[in-house]
């Protein structure tokens, strides 16, 4: 069989797990806020526990700008900053995945994303199984016969297979449906009043974006005049929905391999 890798989008639990509906607030007794911190370190020993991965990886985005804002400036402008009670959670989740001896992934320039397709795809293309440990439809474009999405909280799984009797579409495909819909959260402009039920309907019939414009004037009403006027900003959105799998990064499976925390620093740190 072959070994199984998980990769987890460590930024977006992150988020996640500060979000998370809870009556009260953590703390530990000195005031510092934990619950973050408790909700995305419970996930993680949950999957250890259930899923016995052999190796274990956490991605986490840059803390320099993305080579997207190079692309567009616009890309994520008006995202809120941080929440002053994460930035120290994230520190302390750090120090808890350095003290259980799993690695952390990190490339000044890109995003979680771009870390995850490419340690995803050379690693599926080194016979391993990849699980990407995400919620993020980008990441549904990455998908192989050995790469699958899976949810920490569901434990549900996603293959290219399932993927694709679900949309008609293949994940390659999936790139040209998040380029015509586009994503108000990230900034990603997209065509206006063209949404994801619109975008998959046009990429099951036509294919592809070139596909679609050749066919353009098959489209009526307010949307085929969108599309008309609005190519430009789709090659744009196609730029910044590809996640890059060629990152530059050395990809050490050693390092990735699962091993026994450091209990010392972890009891320390726990209590």
């Amino acid at each position: 069989m072959a070994k199984k890798l998980y990769i987890i989008d460590g930024h977006a639990h992150i988020y996640a797990a500060f979000f998370a509906p809870m009556r009260q607030q953590l703390t530990s007794p000195s005031g510092e806020p934990t619950k973050a911190t408790y909700i995305f370190t419970t996930a993680i020993l949950g999957l250890i526990q259930s899923q016995k991965p052999d190796m274990l990886a956490v991605a986490m985005d840059s803390k320099t700008p993305s080579f997207r804002t190079k692309i567009d400036p616009q890309y994520k402008a008006h995202r809120p900053p941080m929440p002053d009670d994460m930035p120290v959670q994230i520190n302390r989740i750090e120090k808890i995945l350095e003290a259980m001896n799993i690695q952390m992934l990190r490339v000044d320039g890109f995003e979680a994303d771009d870390v995850i397709g490419t340690l995803a795809k050379k690693a599926a293309a080194n016979g391993y199984d990849v699980f990407i440990c995400s919620k993020d439809k980008d990441m549904l474009q990455l998908l192989n016969g050995h790469i699958s999405t899976y949810d920490l909280k569901t434990a549900e799984s996603t293959t290219a297979d399932s993927m694709f009797s679900e949309t008609k579409v293949t994940p390659a495909q999936f790139i040209e449906v998040l380029a015509l819909q586009g994503d108000k959260a990230d900034n990603v402009p997209g065509i206006p009043d063209v949404g994801p039920k619109t975008a998959l309907e046009w990429i099951q019939k036509y294919g592809s974006i070139e596909n679609i414009y050749k066919h353009a004037d098959e489209i009526t009403g307010k949307r085929g005049d969108n599309l008309r006027s609005s190519k430009e900003q789709v090659m744009l959105s196609r730029k910044l929905v590809t996640i890059d799998c060629d990152t530059p990064f050395k990809i050490d499976y050693e390092a990735l391999a699962l091993k026994e925390p450091n209990k010392e620093k972890l009891t320390a740190i726990f209590n």
